[in-house]
């Protein structure tokens, strides 16, 4: 971390500068490297805006094990007497922050880090709450996250690495006290009580007397371990590779945001095909496996149902629609190659918006013809 060595701004904040004075102060210390100026303002920004409790710091980012991380390994790794936000699962522990490996959400967007991120990611400001719980029992970070396919991928595939060294179910899970249905499900389906769920809240910090941490699987090879673990371990709901025949149009019809435009043209045009209609998000999560694991050809529209291509055989093809507004979004073209599914993508441009107001959410229509050409190539 970089002090500048120079006159220290905040004294004149300091008598009658407003809250977004310090605010602006603070942003061009960090911008320009002035680590310590730059937590000195925010300092005082937390007492002006009347939270003397909180504890405003400076933290470098790093990995739980980057040498094992930058090998493309899965790994775990055990941490004492740390701190733990519950936004955005980071753990905090002597002036190191824990994100990358462990949530990989944007930091800058945190409730407690609210942008403070220096130009080149090396210093994270984050101001902290006094914790609200101290936990003196071991225990697992699981973790928690709303969208079907983060929970899967953030929360659940990571676990394979504890269950394949038999420590799995060895301490209770620490998740979030407002686990959503698909949320519970999965952890019943993979066998924890539920009495073996400490539940914290959300946005809160607690502090961690000794946490298992089970890393990420982010490489290629450790996305495919992982599938091949949650495939075993749900092996009861699947159906035979063999008698995986149906093919499914995956609809986003219950959805608010990101919606196929012409959901009904496409279907229209790959009934006649044989397809199915299916909406995962009316389907409890054993459904959800079920019906994807019988599936021969999946079509569906970029989306947190698409996930579930994990438990469609490797033999599975799969027709993925999307827009260009998420084409930097290739979790499901990385996924395939991790399952040995096959996968072409579709991008659309087609928006009832102008140019300038299309986003990540945008609603978006694909031409129906083009899905059909696609699809018949696959069959």
């Amino acid at each position: 971390m970089v002090a500048g060595a120079m006159t220290d701004p905040t004294q004149s904040a300091a008598h009658g500068e407003d809250g977004s004075s310090l605010s602006r102060l603070g942003a061009a210390a960090l911008a320009e490297g002035r680590i310590d100026e730059a937590v000195r303002c925010y300092r005082q920004l937390d007492a002006a805006e009347g939270r003397p409790g909180d504890i405003t710091q400076a933290y470098t980012p790093q990995h739980l094990d980057r040498a094992r991380a930058l090998r493309g390994e899965p790994y775990f790794r055990w941490l004492e007497d740390v701190a733990v936000e519950t936004a955005y699962w980071t753990i905090m522990k002597d002036g190191v922050v824990y994100n990358d490996d462990v949530h990989a959400k944007n930091l800058r967007s945190s409730p407690f880090v609210r942008g403070r991120v220096s130009t080149d990611g090396a210093t994270v400001i984050a101001t902290l709450p006094p914790p609200s719980m101290e936990l003196a029992q071991a225990c697992i970070l699981v973790g928690g996250d709303d969208n079907y396919s983060h929970w899967l991928f953030r929360n659940m595939l990571k676990l394979s690495t504890l269950d394949r060294a038999g420590m799995l179910f060895d301490y209770p899970w620490l998740v979030n006290s407002d686990l959503l249905p698909h949320q519970t499900e999965y952890v019943t389906l993979l066998g924890q009580r539920t009495e073996r769920l400490i539940k914290v809240e959300r946005s809160v910090v607690i502090t961690c007397k000794r946490l298992l941490v089970p890393a990420l699987l982010t490489s290629i090879y450790t996305i495919a371990e992982g599938v091949r673990w949650i495939r075993e371990r749900f092996a009861r709901l699947l159906a035979a590779p063999a008698q995986a025949s149906r093919r499914i149009f995956v609809s986003r019809r219950d959805v608010a945001r990101r919606k196929l435009l012409n959901e009904d043209e496409i279907f229209a045009a790959l009934a006649p095909l044989g397809f199915e209609r299916v909406v995962p998000g009316e389907l409890g999560v054993a459904e959800q496996i079920a019906t994807f694991s019988a599936a021969r050809v999946i079509v569906a529209a970029h989306g947190a149902a698409l996930t579930n291509m994990v438990f469609a055989p490797p033999s599975a093809a799969i027709v993925e629609l999307s827009s260009t507004a998420i084409e930097h979004m290739d979790l499901f073209r990385k996924l395939a190659r991790s399952t040995q599914q096959r996968i072409v993508t579709l991008m659309s441009a087609d928006y009832d918006v102008p140019a300038h107001d299309v986003g990540v959410n945008t609603d978006y229509r694909v031409d129906p013809r083009e899905v059909r050409r696609a699809v018949e190539q696959i069959l």
